[in-house]
């Protein structure tokens, strides 16, 4: 058995253009008589949308129109509670993050005052060490002439 696009409305709590827009839109599936109208099937109807959610969202909208204090402010409350936590979560993930920025900063500068110290060390020993100043004058004055063990 299949329903028109009114019935489907009024099973479903929605309008008829909604229905028309979902099957326009290929959302739901629908075949199409000789005078143009269409016709669902309920199960395919309630694969988009299922039975009674679109009736309790449509009944809280007239509720919440007919006691607009009552429902916001229940609504507002819940939101609060909810939008609290997660900017306390929110906070709290900030924070680690600073401290562990804070954390990768120093271990940056402790990396680098180690490496300054091991480039200074390198440095030193590569450097021929300078003999003591007395032996600068004994020593002869072109160094690839200087004498070794061997007399040659």
């Amino acid at each position: 058995m299949s329903w028109s696009i009114s019935r489907a409305a009024k099973e479903t709590g929605l309008s008829k253009s909604t229905i028309s827009r979902a099957i326009k839109a290929g959302r739901i599936s629908a075949s199409r008589q000789d005078d143009g109208a269409y016709l669902i099937e309920p199960a395919e109807l309630f694969r988009v949308y299922p039975r009674g959610v679109a009736q309790r969202t449509s009944e809280a909208r007239h509720d919440a129109l007919r006691n607009p204090h009552e429902e916001a402010s229940a609504t507002h409350s819940k939101d609060m509670e909810i939008l609290q936590v997660k900017l306390a979560m929110t906070e709290a993930m900030l924070s680690q993050e600073r401290e562990n920025s804070r954390r990768q900063q120093e271990t940056v500068e402790d990396l680098r005052r180690r490496l300054d110290a091991a480039s200074e060390r390198v440095l030193a020993l590569a450097q021929p060490s300078q003999p003591p100043s007395d032996a600068r004058h004994d020593a002869p004055s072109n160094p690839s002439k200087r004498r070794g063990w061997w007399p040659f």
